[in-house]
């Protein structure tokens, strides 16, 4: 079920997993479905967070390393 997977990329750590990963776990809009509803964007928004640090603090350390 489509829920579990995006609870489990939530409680999850922001560290674990690949970022490819991640990105399969946001709420994809349903086919034929208009708007998407208050839980889907409620998780779309938190899981996307969560990515943006996680991307943020890998090409940050990426960065330093290679300096």
């Amino acid at each position: 079920m489509q829920h579990e997977r995006e609870i489990d990329a939530l409680l999850s750590s922001g560290e674990a997993g690949s970022i490819i990963d991640r990105l399969m776990a946001l709420p994809h809009p349903k086919d034929g479905a208009g708007e998407a509803n208050e839980w889907d964007r409620a998780v779309a928004a938190r899981l996307e967070t969560a990515l943006a640090k996680s991307m943020r603090s890998r090409m940050v350390r990426e960065g330093r390393d290679a300096a």
